[in-house]
């Protein structure tokens, strides 16, 4: 008889969603500096609800093409629940972009596969263990690093966008963790169209009222955010559907390489290597979080 892992989809033994992870990460790195490039020029509520306005025309034209899908009660029920919990994680992740170094944003950010480690025990009932409190400590001190260098190096980071930053890590970590609680019911296409479609809808008030007009360039670069947006989610979500978090997690660090390049190439940014440090501190508590070890609290029963 087989086991169960020959139960499992063949893409979780495969490399194929490792290479999507990364594909999907260089795809929204690239719409994080088409975001940053607006900088104050618009009110951030705009930024973020033409984001999904535009990603959600994009999201039906897939859902269209690649039909019929079924969408049912309870899809729309998780998915409300998510698509609250993203729009807090672009509102946030997007103010720091517009406030801090590009770098420097992505690195407080990576501390969402940290926070994973809480919330999936409040969610899932998910065990903690020792090797895992150890790298919340480490990550911790990699922030710390990082706001004590920048602050040393003449003050790039602001309280304001520091808080906005590990907010987001927060709202990220919780997105992920919900999107693979339910990512098994819906189909990509679905999940895809749902969340951009009701996080538009939820915004649509706030970009109302915060209007500001949008020259011809600004709307081609909506465009092209809206795009790489909601195929980078594409991408993202299939891969969180088809191999565990835990062996994708070290592949977000690739959005470090992307981050400096893109911010030294479009902004002249140059990393402090302090930031490097800090960075280096919490990629190496994530990678420690990848590891299993002995529960110091058990696996909470459903």
């Amino acid at each position: 008889m087989a086991n169960a892992a020959d139960a499992r989809p063949k893409s979780l033994s495969s490399a194929r969603p490792a290479l999507v992870m990364a594909l999907a990460i260089l795809v929204l790195s690239s719409m994080d500096a088409l975001v940053k490039s607006f900088g104050t020029s618009l009110p951030i509520l705009q930024i973020v609800w033409l984001r999904y306005a535009f990603g959600a025309a994009v999201a039906t034209g897939v859902l269209l093409l690649t039909g019929p899908h079924q969408i049912t009660r309870r899809s729309l029920k998780s998915n409300v629940v998510r698509s609250v919990v993203l729009v807090l994680t672009a509102l946030f992740f997007f103010y720091a972009l517009t406030r801090m170094p590009l770098v420097e944003t992505v690195t407080l950010a990576f501390t969402a596969p940290i926070f994973m480690i809480l919330i999936a025990r409040l969610l899932l009932g998910e065990a903690i263990t020792m090797r895992a409190l150890f790298a919340v400590l480490l990550g911790f001190g990699g922030v710390l690093v990082v706001v004590a260098g920048d602050f040393g190096a003449g003050g790039v980071l602001n309280p304001l966008g520091i808080a906005a930053a590990l907010s987001a890590a927060v709202t990220y970590a919780t997105w992920a963790v919900l999107l693979r609680k339910h990512a098994s019911h819906d189909s990509i296409p679905v999940l895809t169209f749902l969340q951009t479609g009701l996080a538009a809808a939820i915004l649509t008030p706030t970009g109302v009222l915060f209007w500001s007009g949008l020259s011809q360039m600004q709307v081609l670069t909506f465009v092209a955010i809206a795009v790489l947006g909601t195929f980078g989610q594409m991408m993202l979500a299939w891969s969180l559907k088809y191999a565990e978090a835990s062996r994708l997690a070290p592949i977000e660090y690739t959005n470090l390489v992307w981050a400096s390049l893109f911010g030294l190439v479009f902004f002249a940014e140059r990393p402090a290597p302090m930031t490097l440090a800090g960075a280096v501190l919490i990629i190496a508590a994530c990678l420690i979080t990848a590891s299993p070890g002995k529960p110091l609290w058990p696996r909470r029963r459903a």
